[in-house]
């Protein structure tokens, strides 16, 4: 008999992501403007999440939704990987999956390290954190769009695959304006305090644009992952299954064997003859 699927409501992840980081984004940011860490400005994501408790906060739930993240990665990888088996569409279609797998994984893991190594604690790891979560995140966007146009007309829409395409060229130009604008403003600032940045502290105007852009990237990273719901609709989830390798299994057998055949010699009375 068939199991029961282990998880039908697939849709409903994309769904939750979309929610959850924003409303982390937006508590740590609140919670900073009040507890006077942060200008009610502009500040950079990360930097409304770069003292205690906001920190604490922002690195708790940012670990989780990069855990739920990786699972919602995977479960699109399959689900392409699975479509291609059944339909046969076309023979690029595997590579640009598994390169998106890739990617995604390695954004998520940027997501992870951004949270976990705040700026003022270890900047390098923290930027190259960043780097890892806003560029793999938009190179994961550019094989999914690729993925969506070979999936169409049996497994994507084209206006879904088009509007893919429109995020992943958006994103990646915001994600040059926010480097570019970035480095622009730091080498411009001449305050003491980047986390409280006045005009007065030179590059304000860079720095305004380069934080703005980025919270107009995270939310389209948001939308990204939403477009995900219609196709997460037509597939569902079952229990693992768990293979025993062949050669572990034979010598676990003859060991098994040969003990019960020992056993019973023991038992076996001596017959008097």
């Amino acid at each position: 008999m068939e199991k029961e699927p282990i998880f039908e409501n697939v849709h409903y992840l994309p769904i939750v992501l979309f929610v959850a980081l924003p409303t982390t984004f937006i508590v740590t940011y609140v919670i900073a403007v009040l507890l006077g860490h942060v200008e009610a400005g502009f500040p950079y994501i990360s930097d409304a999440a770069t003292y205690a408790p906001e920190s604490c906060i922002f690195a708790q739930f940012i670990n989780m939704t990069a855990a739920l993240m990786c699972f919602v990665i995977y479960i699109r990888y399959s689900q392409i990987k699975e479509c291609n088996s059944v339909y046969k569409l076309n023979e690029s279609l595997p590579k640009w999956n598994r390169m998106a797998l890739i990617m995604g994984m390695i954004s998520t893991i940027g997501l992870s390290i951004v949270a976990n190594f705040q700026e003022t604690s270890v900047v390098v790891v923290h930027l190259i954190g960043a780097f890892m979560c806003f560029g793999g995140g938009t190179a994961y966007f550019w094989t999914q769009a690729m993925c969506s146009y070979y999936l169409h007309p049996l497994g994507c829409s084209i206006r879904i695959a088009h509007l893919r395409l429109a995020l992943s060229i958006f994103c990646t130009v915001c994600f040059f304006i926010i480097l570019i604008t970035g480095m622009l403003a730091h080498m411009a600032y001449n305050g003491t305090n980047p986390r409280k940045w006045y005009k007065e502290d030179g590059g304000w105007e860079l720095h305004v644009v380069s934080t703005v852009t980025e919270w107009i990237c995270a939310v389209a990273f948001c939308v990204y992952i939403l477009t995900f719901t219609d196709e997460f609709r037509e597939i569902e989830l079952k229990h693992p299954k768990v293979i025993y390798k062949s050669g572990r299994l034979t010598s676990s057998n003859e060991i098994l064997n040969e003990s019960q055949h020992s056993v019973i010699q023991i038992q076996t009375p001596p017959t008097i003859t």
